[in-house]
């Protein structure tokens, strides 16, 4: 990824970024999870937005392999790159925001990259409330190695199947 979006790849008529995520700018000034005032049947000031809207990309504009299906607003599924301190992985990471928990269990696309992410060390965050207040994500890489470096897809499935659980019951 050179941090560009994948060409022609837009948002369309996906707004999940202009609701789920914290804007702090003066302009916008709205928590997370709310959605823009500016949203009106698309983005009211989209020639004029601010940087931080401007330079917002999720994943799924950003990583040329995702299906065009992985859209934030057709597959509950969010995205989005950080930077990450976790020693012994990259410094670039993802959190992935599954908002609909165990169903995204059945999507195989999904379990190739979450894989993928823990084979090549990419630091893996899961959150089920993007945008709704979760504290903390968990941090996926340790507990699912053991199961991605034994090639154990049964495994694999229930330690993410338990993560899940555990994070709806808290959540």
């Amino acid at each position: 990824m050179d941090g560009g979006p994948v060409p022609g790849r837009s948002f369309g008529e996906c707004e999940v970024c202009c609701t789920v995520f914290e804007i702090q700018v003066p302009e916008i000034a709205k928590p997370a999870g709310i959605p823009c005032q500016h949203l009106k049947g698309g983005c009211a000031i989209y020639d004029t937005r601010p940087d931080v809207c401007r330079h917002l990309l999720c994943g799924w504009r950003l990583i040329p392999g995702l299906p065009e299906n992985w859209r934030p607003d057709l597959s509950g599924i969010l995205i989005y790159q950080i930077t990450s301190a976790e020693p012994g992985y990259a410094s670039a990471g993802f959190i992935l925001g599954l908002a609909r928990g165990l169903a995204h269990l059945g999507d195989v696309g999904v379990l190739g990259f979450i894989q993928n992410m823990v084979k090549q060390r990419v630091p893996l965050f899961l959150n089920l409330r993007v945008g709704k207040g979760e504290a903390r994500s968990t941090f996926l890489n340790r507990p699912l190695e053991p199961f991605v470096a034994a090639n154990d897809g049964n495994g694999f499935i229930a330690m993410l199947a338990d993560i899940i659980q555990e994070k709806q019951l808290k959540g």
